[in-house]
C-alpha cells in the first residue's frame, strides 16, 4: 500500500535512507539523521513538498520525498525528487513504481507542467533509468557534478 506519510513513519524513514546513503555515491558526505528527519517533517507539513510510504504487511518498506515550484522563468510549476529510498530486499521496482507513481499523480493534481525524476545516486543506473521510461519519462539532460576535496 502506498500512502502519505505521517510524522511517525519518519524515524523508518531515516533508516531507509540511511541504508541509500551507506551505498550511494553521497556516501563520503556525513548524514545527518536529525537534519534529515526535520526535513521530512517540513515536507510532511507542507504545500510544496511530499512524502509517501510502501507499506507492506504494516511494514514501511520504502518511501519517496518530492517538492514542487514555479520554474524560475515562468510562471509554471515543475515537481521533482528529492529520493526515493527502498529496502534492500525490496528493491524490484514494483515498490519505487508504486511510489513513482504515487508522486505523478500528487504533482498532476497540483498542477505540475512537468515530473522531473533523477538518478543522484549511481545506483542502478540502466534499471532505473528503464523503469523511469517505462513510466513515460523521457530523457532530457545529463548531470555533472564536480567534488572539492
Amino acid at each position: 500500500m502506498i500512502r502519505a506519510a505521517k510524522h511517525s513513519d519518519v524515524p523508518r524513514l531515516i533508516e531507509l535512507g540511511t541504508m541509500l546513503h551507506d551505498i550511494s555515491s553521497y556516501s563520503a558526505l556525513a548524514f545527518s539523521p536529525e537534519k534529515s528527519a526535520a526535513f521530512l517533517h517540513e515536507l510532511i507539513n507542507g504545500h510544496n513538498g511530499v512524502v509517501f510510504v510502501a507499506e507492506i504487511n504494516g511494514e514501511i518498506v520504502g518511501g519517496m520525498a518530492g517538492g514542487i515550484v514555479d520554474q524560475w522563468f515562468s510562471e509554471e510549476t515543475i515537481a521533482y525528487d528529492y529520493s526515493v529510498f527502498i529496502e534492500p530486499s525490496r528493491r524490484s521496482g514494483f515498490t519505487a513504481r508504486r511510489l513513482i507513481l504515487a508522486f505523478v499523480e500528487w504533482a498532476r493534481i497540483r498542477g505540475a507542467r512537468h515530473v522531473q525524476l533523477g538518478i543522484g545516486t549511481k545506483l542502478n543506473v540502466e534499471g532505473t533509468s528503464k523503469l523511469y521510461q517505462s513510466l513515460g519519462f523521457e530523457v532530457f539532460a545529463p548531470l555533472f557534478q564536480m567534488e572539492f576535496k
